[in-house]
């Protein structure tokens, strides 16, 4: 069988259940690629990351008609995309929808085409009565209701809540289920703000605009990366959250001769230093790959004043230390801040991860403090939210080294910011530069 929209989606939601922290986008552009009808790409993204952002609550659906529950997981994910298409993509027939499942269904296991028909048609007919019974369940057991409703790990409910209140975490939670638009961040070492702008309306795109960052732009509609503007450098791809790293601390920036981005992989920090700063920026990741995807991005937006190299933050570079003014730890996390664009960290953390990333983070931390001169800043943050990978790992980090302050920290609620969950802690090192 060809591949087509509905097979792509089954294939990418499969290896997604078998692998541990795959590369969601990587995986997806596999199949992005094959698909060569822009609406069929525009689906085959609604299909995956609808099926992962709402597998709780389709699974409660299924399950209802299917009381002994389905074995197959082939046949399961089949009946997922379709129930997700009954659920929220009112554009597509009911009858539409059930003859692809039914169809997928004869390829993949052909005894359980009839079992797929009569499940989606049970759902189809008694989608009131499921509605129903879901709602009931909000008094009985708050936490399963929630749990199926927003499509979250119980565990993960309950540690947000632990942070924030039970109230902020569903808030956090309903706005990570909503869609993402494409973030960009204009390159302003190679155009204005008002030219860029000009240049996008002349394309055609539509855009809006957040008020944090005026050179952040939001674009509504349009795949932007095949545009000529990203090939000439104007702009990089960049969430709002972890612009304001720089935005808010511009001055330090500007003033700094020196700055370390210990973990800069996909770049977009570096980027924003290189724009604001005359120092040197040294920009390292461990992966090869990343390296030297970075240098190409460097070469396409025309940046001169950055070193890109392999590095392992875990292991403690002599040539560093006390050789920076600056150290950006953008470091390893659970990324629960970036569920909007990767729905499948819903389903691939758990608590024993967030404890081991605290760890990790720990001793990364403990090798940028010795990177930075006397006077120096670390600039501390993840893409995560809960306390444990953000407050508690600068608790224990300023217990161990009682030669730094802190001088802020602060969670960017995606609720609040419409934007990436992020969290920024700047940590100064007592004495002069």
């Amino acid at each position: 069988m060809k591949i087509n929209t509905r097979k792509a989606a089954l294939l990418v939601i499969f290896e997604v259940e078998s692998r541990k922290n795959l590369q969601l986008d990587a995986v997806m552009e596999r199949y992005h690629q094959k698909l060569k009808n822009p609406k069929d790409r525009a689906l085959f993204v609604e299909l995956v990351h609808g099926v992962l952002r709402y597998k709780n609550l389709l699974d409660y659906y299924i399950n209802f008609v299917a009381k002994k529950g389905v074995k197959d997981k082939k046949i399961l994910n089949i009946l997922r995309v379709a129930t997700y298409e009954l659920l929220f993509l009112d554009k597509i027939p009911n009858y539409a929808t059930v003859n692809e499942a039914c169809e997928l269904a004869e390829v993949v296991n052909k005894s359980q085409k009839g079992f797929v028909n009569a499940v989606l048609r049970n759902i189809i007919r008694r989608k009131g009565e499921i509605e129903k019974a879901l709602e009931k369940l909000r008094d009985v057991n708050p936490k399963d209701f929630l749990s199926i409703k927003l499509s979250y790990p119980k565990f993960l409910i309950e540690y947000l809540e632990k942070s924030y209140g039970l109230d902020k975490t569903i808030k956090i939670l309903e706005f990570l289920n909503t869609k993402p638009l494409q973030s960009i961040k204009i390159n302003t070492r190679k155009i204005s703000r008002e030219e860029f702008l000009k240049k996008l309306e002349d394309c055609g795109y539509e855009y809006e605009l957040p008020e944090l960052n005026e050179e952040i732009i939001y674009i509504v509609k349009g795949n932007i990366k095949d545009n000529k503007l990203y090939k000439e450098g104007y702009f990089y791809f960049q969430d709002l959250a972890s612009s304001l790293i720089v935005k808010w601390n511009k001055d330090d920036f500007e003033k700094a001769g020196t700055i370390l981005d210990l973990c800069a992989a996909p770049g977009g920090k570096t980027f924003n230093c290189a724009e604001v700063t005359k120092g040197v920026i040294v920009s390292c990741d461990v992966n090869k790959a990343k390296v030297d995807l970075l240098r190409e991005n460097l070469l396409r937006l025309g940046f001169d004043n950055v070193i890109a190299a392999e590095n392992d933050a875990l292991i403690l570079n002599e040539d560093f230390v006390e050789k920076f003014d600056i150290v950006i730890a953008d470091l390893p996390c659970s990324g629960f801040g970036t569920i909007r664009k990767k729905p499948d960290i819903k389903w691939n953390k758990t608590k024993e991860d967030i404890e081991n990333l605290h760890e990790l983070q720990l001793k990364m931390l403990n090798n940028a403090a010795q990177y930075l001169k006397n006077g120096g800043i670390i600039f501390y943050s993840t893409c995560t939210l809960g306390y444990m990978e953000n407050e508690d790992t600068v608790s224990r980090f300023l217990e161990n080294h009682n030669d730094f302050n802190l001088i802020s920290q602060n969670t960017i609620f995606p609720d609040e910011y419409k934007c990436d969950g992020f969290f920024i802690a700047k940590l100064k090192k007592e004495g002069k530069v």
